[in-house]
């Protein structure tokens, strides 16, 4: 009875040993063109696949594209393009998803594989394929699906199923750039609305608080400064001055008209104001001019007209204030005495 139940336990395990060897991770596929074999993989493992040819070409229904980011699996085979070898090595770089994969061999055969993705206890380590000779009513293992092929032209249906692949691949290329395209369009449009809308706000925010300034004054009252000399003439080029110079909101505001009635062209490089006394010569105030023409440049017969705004509070009362216009190496050019 020992004897018997010893050898019960040796059976016991003989059994559990082959159904652990049946389910790891090595297995052999019989195949033919017109069974598939399902390639079982797990992200983080490489399965390989051998075969009894050279590996020629192969083609993935979802091959992972580096430049895009897009696509499931990694495929390579080993050898190289002159000297290819028997194995192809699979690899998916998601947690979960489906795809197929057909393998050319130099034997004139093609494979057609399911690949799927399982945990890593489930995956395949290597798959050896085989042949056998087809039979669609018959499947060629528990991990193989039965397809109409015709055995006699695998050249021809590796090429129908490339070009569908290929098509496929062009198809969805096509619509990740339409969409991509729709999208930056849509980000422009936004983009574009939202500085519109932006520059809308900021030009009525900006007459806002000129008017504001404007009704400020007027409440304040308008102060004038009677200008002593209006107007002077050089080398036929006539400068005249407001009669008035307008202050409010702490500002001074004096306009200023410059004409050429020569035949040549009038040329000055700034306009300055300077204040002196009996005691001290003239020194430059801080002000900002203002005026139609960008380039101090006047043709024959043009003229420009412009403003300056300065501080009044810089000018004493007993001292002068000049308009000088200059030219090169700050020569004088003309002067105009606006307060005496």
């Amino acid at each position: 009875m020992r004897f018997l139940s010893s050898f019960i336990v040796v059976l016991l395990s003989l059994a559990t040993a082959h159904h652990a060897l049946a389910q790891g991770p090595v297995a052999t596929l019989a195949l033919s063109s017109d069974r598939i074999g399902e390639i079982k993989t797990a992200q983080g493992i490489t399965t390989m696949i051998r075969f009894t040819d050279p590996v020629q070409e192969i083609i993935c229904g979802d091959l992972y594209d580096a430049g895009t980011g897009k696509g499931t699996f990694v495929v390579q085979r080993s050898g190289t393009s002159e000297h290819p070898g028997n194995e192809v090595f699979v690899k998916p770089v998601a947690p979960r998803g489906a795809s197929n994969m057909f393998v050319k061999t130099e034997g004139k055969h093609t494979y057609s594989f399911d690949l799927t993705i399982v945990t890593t206890s489930q995956a395949h380590r290597m798959v050896n394929v085989t042949d056998v000779a087809p039979a669609s009513s018959t499947p060629a293992s528990p991990a193989t699906d039965s397809r109409a092929a015709d055995p006699e032209k695998p050249s021809a249906d590796f090429g129908r199923l490339k070009a569908d692949a290929e098509q496929q691949a062009r198809q969805k290329a096509n619509e990740i750039i339409r969409s991509a395209q729709q999208q930056a369009d849509r980000k422009t449009a936004e983009a574009e609305a939202k500085i519109a809308e932006a520059e809308r706000l900021s030009t009525q925010r900006a007459d806002q608080e000129i008017e504001r300034r404007f009704l400020q004054a007027l409440m304040l009252g308008l102060q004038e400064t009677k200008v002593s000399n209006t107007r002077t003439t050089t080398k036929k080029v006539i400068i005249t001055l407001d009669p008035r110079m307008l202050i409010f909101d702490e500002k001074a505001y004096l306009r200023y008209t410059i004409q050429n009635t020569g035949d040549k062209d009038f040329t000055f490089t700034a306009l300055s104001l300077e204040v002196s006394d009996a005691t001290e010569r003239g020194k430059p105030l801080t002000a900002v001019v203002n005026q139609s023409k960008t380039e101090n440049v006047l043709a024959q017969g043009e003229s420009l007209t412009g403003v300056i705004i300065f501080d009044p509070k810089q000018v004493g009362t007993k001292q002068r204030l000049t308009l000088y216009v200059r030219g090169e190496d700050s020569a004088e050019l003309a002067r105009l005495t606006i307060q005496q």
